[in-house]
């Protein structure tokens, strides 16, 4: 019986555990994102504001650290759902042989990629992600 009570409570701390752990995703915006990157200092262009009909991206979103074109970068594609963000992700999710070939074409770091609720992003360098970070805490 003193087994099958402490199984039980291990279970019901283990439950709640994982339920603490979960967040709420929270509804952001492609103006969110502009407003975060701008007020960071990123020099951010934007643009595809579209409707459902005309396809799955509601906008991108592009920060750059400086002015020039080929400054470090962090790229968001905000979709109408989660499952096509995560499509979008699966789409530029390195692996080694798209590896070899960006190496090949002179990027030889590698592509971070990843989605919270309706937004895809990708990035080579993890400082870029900072204020999207604190945008969803």
């Amino acid at each position: 019986m003193k087994k099958a009570v402490a199984s039980l409570l291990l279970c019901a701390f283990m439950l709640s555990l994982f339920a603490c752990s979960r967040s709420e995703i929270k509804d952001i915006s492609c103006d969110d994102i502009i407003k975060a990157y701008e007020d960071a200092g990123y020099y951010v262009s934007h643009g595809e504001h579209k409707d459902e009909s005309e396809g799955s991206q509601l906008c991108y979103i592009k920060a750059n650290i400086s002015e020039e074109d080929d400054s470090d970068y962090i790229y968001f594609i905000t979709c109408f759902t989660e499952e096509q963000a995560k499509q979008a992700a699966e789409t530029d999710k390195y692996n080694i042989a798209v590896w070899l070939y960006a190496s090949a074409v002179g990027e030889s770091r590698w592509l971070k990629s990843g989605t919270y609720g309706k937004i895809e992003y990708s990035y080579y360098n993890s400082e870029l992600f900072k204020p999207f970070k604190d945008l969803i805490k």
